[in-house]
């Protein structure tokens, strides 16, 4: 049965956020600033880097979320979709009456994305923004014209892939975001923040999305896993987010809810799709994939959908 392999989270303290056995080497960065971050709503970053390359995307601002989507069990229609051109991502998403809240890129030329979206009603309803090709200044312009924040972001070459929502109302939040390597991680989070997505470009560069853990979640997060150690994070802790690197090895990101969150791999995409809307129905929270022993994988953490 699909939920026979449920786990039981069974505490609130946080796990302890890398184990010396797993984590990367820590080389010197490859490029770019070394992090940048947002506090408070409404503030600016400091940091900047080289603009050689722009671009746009589309979106529409209206209403807010009250819950982080990828904690959220409220039924609702979505879709994923690989191997697609911007133009057609903003097209599926008007077409669909949804609102992107995952964005990978799968090759850089051309542009391809692997997207996962949501209908954008009820419990999901937000305005929206998301954009490519744009650099780290631009991203922080952006984000204070929008009054925003990210919920994905990924770099290829010197640009960023990026999807905000509004940061008012019930849903603002204390958060930020890096471009760092691994030991910068730990210097973003500092003491209060809770990481919520992770995503490696390159050997030892990731960028990562955090918010103020006032909640008080227990979570932790890994660089560098192997497959087999995302079937049981922090002791069941519900799965996140996931990133592949090129070595085999995985980087995620839990927090401690209810036997949720569960990590599956298929060897297709269509596979992911049957299984999660098969009874009793799951909502994948993000789709990416993964080379192993030669065969290109597909991974995801599923949530309740029912």
């Amino acid at each position: 049965m699909k939920r026979a392999m449920q786990r039981l989270v069974t505490g609130a303290a946080a796990c302890l956020l890398a184990v010396s056995a797993m984590m990367l080497p820590h080389t010197a960065a490859s490029a770019g600033p070394e992090c940048m971050f947002i506090r408070y709503p409404g503030l600016g970053a400091g940091a900047s880097c080289p603009e050689p390359i722009t671009g746009g995307g589309t979106g529409t601002s209206s209403s807010v979320p009250t819950t982080d989507d990828r904690m959220n069990s409220t039924p609702t229609g979505w879709w994923t979709y690989q191997n697609v051109d911007p133009d057609t991502v903003s097209a599926l998403l008007s077409s669909n009456d949804a609102r992107p809240t995952d964005l990978r890129v799968l090759s850089a030329s051309p542009l391809r994305f692997s997207v996962t979206m949501v209908r954008n009603t009820g419990a999901y309803a937000s305005g929206y923004w998301w954009y490519y090709g744009v650099t780290m200044t631009q991203v922080s312009n952006l984000l204070s014209t929008n009054n925003a924040r990210l919920i994905s972001a990924v770099r290829y070459g010197s640009v960023y892939a990026v999807v905000m929502v509004p940061n008012i109302g019930a849903n603002a939040k204390a958060w930020g975001w890096c471009d760092t390597d691994f030991a910068g991680i730990g210097s973003c989070l500092g003491t209060t923040m809770r990481l919520t997505n992770i995503v490696s470009y390159a050997q030892n560069r990731f960028v990562v999305i955090f918010v103020n853990n006032s909640p008080g979640y227990g979570w932790c997060w890994y660089a560098g896993i192997s497959r087999a150690a995302l079937n049981n994070v922090c002791n069941g802790q519900s799965v996140l987010d996931i990133s592949a690197n090129p070595d085999g090895t995985f980087n995620v990101a839990s927090v401690a809810l209810d036997g949720d969150g569960r990590v599956h791999s298929f060897t297709s995409p269509q596979a992911l799709v049957n299984y999660a809307v098969a009874s009793p129905p799951d909502r994948p929270l993000f789709v990416t994939p993964y080379v192993a022993n030669g065969t290109t994988n597909w991974i995801t953490s599923f949530r309740y959908n029912s």
